[in-house]
């Protein structure tokens, strides 16, 4: 066997590592910089070729892949924001237990995640159904709510739908309290929730009422079938009539029902 080319390619080694090894600092450094100004060319390919690697492997993954994670995302997102907004009615009643000296604890409830899978055409009896009934649970009288607030009460259940009545319909009148002062009415539908489903009013307030525009509703508990603190909405004016018993106000409701594809179904 030739062993000659071996040989010669050893003495160049060789040859190369004693004028290298020989070479002056300011050589030294000129040659350093020369060898990697033919690296930097291979160090961007290289780089280029990984990120475009990249690329390719997250168009490769499947569209239906994506839209399943992104529906996923949004769902914690929705738990995440019904719980901060349990989290602070909690810290309301914990300040509303130190002013009082007794008052039944606060149950817990189950938010069931449902589709709604249909509206009622009118708008004065303002309804949905939803993709729930009574074989997963539901029945007469559940809170139905959004990660924004209220949304109303199931007045009908059937095996796998439900039909829910919304704030605004006359089948479902509430009790709320208004923070700032504390004072209680019901919610109920007015003239304007025909054209604007957000638009209701708040009947039997004290003649001597002290709520202003900007006040923030909430349930107040009473009747047993809504939690206490679930946000409704907020006031946008207040009536007083010289001589009359009661005041009115015009609400601004916290959720506007026709934008919603997914409601909560309070389950205890």
């Amino acid at each position: 066997m030739n062993n000659r080319p071996y040989i010669i390619a050893t003495g160049l080694v060789l040859l190369l590592a004693i004028v290298f090894f020989n070479l002056s600092p300011d050589s030294s450094a000129r040659l350093k910089r020369v060898l990697a100004s033919f690296h930097i060319p291979l160090f961007s390919a290289q780089k280029t070729v990984e990120a475009t690697g990249e690329i390719l492997v997250n168009q490769a993954a499947p569209r239906k892949v994506l839209l399943q994670e992104i529906h996923e995302l949004k769902r914690q997102n929705q738990i995440l924001e019904l719980r901060l907004g349990q989290t602070q009615s909690l810290e309301r009643e914990n300040h509303s237990l130190r002013e009082q000296l007794e008052l039944r604890p606060k149950p817990e409830w189950n938010p069931r995640l449902t589709r709604i899978v249909g509206r009622d055409p009118a708008n004065w009896w303002r309804s949905v159904l939803i993709d729930l009934g009574t074989k997963a649970g539901v029945r007469v009288d559940m809170p139905v709510m959004s990660s924004q607030g209220l949304v109303g009460r199931v007045q009908e259940v059937h095996d796998h739908r439900s039909r829910v009545a919304l704030l605004g319909d006359p089948a479902c009148r509430i009790s709320v309290t208004i923070e700032a002062t504390g004072e209680s009415g019901i919610i109920s539908a007015s003239g304007g929730t025909v054209f604007d489903p957000t638009l209701v009013k708040l009947l039997y307030l004290p003649a001597n009422s002290e709520a202003r525009a900007g006040d923030q509703l909430y349930t107040s508990g009473l009747g047993e079938i809504f939690p206490r603190g679930i946000p409704v909405g907020k006031l946008t004016a207040v009536t007083a009539a010289p001589g009359a018993l009661t005041t009115q106000a015009s609400v601004k409701l916290a959720v506007n029902s026709s934008k919603l594809n997914e409601v909560w179904v309070l389950m205890p």
